[in-house]
This record gives structure tokens, C-alpha cells and sequence, in this order.
């Protein structure tokens, strides 16, 4: 990115990332960048867009025609589901006469590759990729929280690596670079530990759900446990933070509790129990807190 460079953004796609997004950047009113136009084939998250901006919005422009919004840009970022960034990207640039050299087209997926802006570069932009590692169940938690963020960036060139890093710093982010063809394994991970996680503990529920436990009490009790684990996540990172019987190698407990699925859950029911089991043993065998021998008496009770 040249320092002369005149950033005029326009987001393309209102959802909670692309409204999140606009919003941040408008929000810190710096010099050399400005946000432009916003787009969406919605008019209803056009319309929730504008009143997030609030008088962020003045000047900005709220559209359902993209083309329009990347007339008033040099800096295009495209904030779609996943499944519709080609499709979008090449509406945008293909088959255009205009020269988008000192143009960026830049998306926002965590699992696709560069290859879905192939017709951004093929005219003369550079490209890139920027994915905030964060949950975005809610605009306004989101817009709170952004400070801070990790952001996964892929880049195609010197060039869009400096737009993708002056990105992440203008919303407040810190980077970690992806490579384009590992990206779908960078976003498996972010599901495992976010959207997996939601499972994991909706499994929990089940099994008190199981025993005459109401959701909600069993929700509001189970994560003063979840938070305080994710506290000594953050402090000791993940192996160290392992508690519980498996780390103590306490066989007689686990044997209590699959004796107790055995009676009470079918076989599909407890399969996660079992599974989560035998990878815990792992890591308390990693921590040298339990012997291999622990480790193969544990596979041998926690097998299907």
C-alpha cells in the first residue's frame, strides 16, 4: 500500500461481520481512510446497518447495487457468505473495461482461498484476505469486543499484504498469517473451538437433562465450570489447564461413569463421552501426569 494512498472503502454485504466492520472503521474517523458506500441485496440490514453508523453514516452511502458502491471505492471488502464471494467478486470485475490497477479486493472468509477473487486479480487489483478468529452471535457484543481480535490474513502480493495489515490495525486487531492453500484447516480449528464448543456443552446439558435437570439450571451451573476453565486457558494455555479425573488417572471414577451411560444412554449417545475421554488421556499422558499404561486401560474401558 502506498503511503499517498487514499483508502475509499466500500463494504460490500450488511450482516453482522460487514456491519461490524463498517461501523469500527467509521467509529475512528482516521485520516486516510474512509468509508464510502455500504451494500446488500437486504434492505432490511441496509437499513439496520444505517442505524448502528448512527451519525457515523453521514456521507456514506447505503445501496442494493454493488456497482454502484464499488464506484465510490479503491478499496473493496466483501463481507458475504462464504458460498457467494465468486460469484459476487465477478460480478464486480469481470468482463469490465475500467483498469483496477491501485484497486483492493479484499474478503472476509476464513475458509476460502485467494482463488474466489481470481477475477479482482485478473483485472488489476490486489488481493487479500482478513478473518477476525471471533464469534459474531451479536453486532453490538461484536463492535465492543473487536479491539484486540486475531485476525488470520492471506495475501497475494507485498501490496495487499500492507492493505490487509493497515486493515487489521485500523479495527484495532492483531495478524497471523494463513497460508491460501492451508485456510479450510485455520477455519476448522476457529469451528472446533467455537462452534464445537456450543455442542460440547449443549451435550452437557443433555446428560443432566437426563437425570430430571432443567436446561437453564443446568446451563447456569455448568458455566461457572466453563468460565473458570477458559480463565486458566488464557493464564496456562491449554495442557496445563486440564483438571478433573483423567488427569488424576482416577479409573475407578471413569469406570462410574460409563457404567452410568451404559444404563441410562444408547450407545450413539455416549460415543462423544467416550471419544473426549480417550483424547483427554492424551493430554494428561503428554503433562507425564498419567502413565501409558493409565492411557491403555482408559481406551480399553472408554471404547465402544
Amino acid at each position: 500500500m502506498k503511503k499517498t494512498t487514499r483508502i475509499n472503502l466500500c463494504v460490500i454485504g450488511a450482516g453482522r461481520v460487514g456491519t461490524t466492520v463498517s461501523y469500527t472503521l467509521a467509529e475512528k474517523e482516521l485520516p486516510n481512510i474512509k468509508l464510502k458506500a455500504i451494500s446488500s441485496r437486504s434492505m432490511e440490514s441496509l437499513n439496520r446497518a444505517k442505524k448502528i453508523l448512527g451519525s457515523k453514516a453521514a456521507g456514506v452511502i447505503f445501496t442494493r447495487e454493488n456497482s454502484k458502491a464499488v464506484s465510490l471505492a479503491n478499496c473493496i471488502l466483501i463481507c458475504t457468505p462464504d458460498d457467494v464471494i465468486n460469484s459476487v467478486c465477478s460480478d464486480i470485475f469481470s468482463g469490465k473495461s475500467k483498469d483496477f490497477k491501485n484497486y483492493y479486493a479484499i474478503h472476509f472468509s476464513g475458509s476460502k482461498s485467494l482463488e474466489v477473487l481470481n477475477s479482482a486479480r485478473a483485472a488489476g487489483a490486489e488481493i487479500a484476505s482478513i478473518h477476525p478468529l471471533k464469534s459474531f452471535a451479536s453486532i453490538d457484543e461484536a463492535i465492543k469486543s473487536l479491539p484486540g481480535t486475531i485476525f488470520g490474513v492471506t495475501y497475494s502480493s507485498t501490496e495487499s499484504k500492507k492493505m490487509a495489515e493497515f486493515l487489521v490495525k485500523s479495527l484495532g486487531g492483531e495478524i497471523i498469517e494463513v497460508e491460501d492453500n492451508k485456510k479450510p484447516l485455520y477455519h476448522a480449528a476457529a469451528c472446533v473451538a467455537s462452534n464445537y464448543l456450543v455442542t460440547l456443552i449443549n451435550y452437557a446439558v443433555l446428560i443432566h437433562k437426563k437425570m430430571g435437570i432443567k436446561p437453564e439450571d443446568s446451563l447456569k451451573g455448568l458455566m461457572g465450570l466453563v468460565e473458570g476453565t477458559v480463565s486458566n486457558i488464557k493464564k496456562m494455555g491449554t495442557e496445563k489447564s486440564l483438571t478433573g479425573p483423567i488427569a488424576r488417572g482416577d479409573i475407578g471414577t471413569i469406570k462410574e461413569h460409563v457404567k452410568s451411560f451404559n444404563e441410562f444412554f444408547s450407545k450413539e449417545d455416549s460415543a462423544l463421552y467416550r471419544m473426549m475421554g480417550i483424547e483427554t488421556s492424551k493430554i494428561a499422558h503428554q503433562n507425564k501426569w498419567i502413565k501409558e499404561s493409565t492411557v491403555e486401560e482408559l481406551k480399553e474401558i472408554l471404547k465402544e
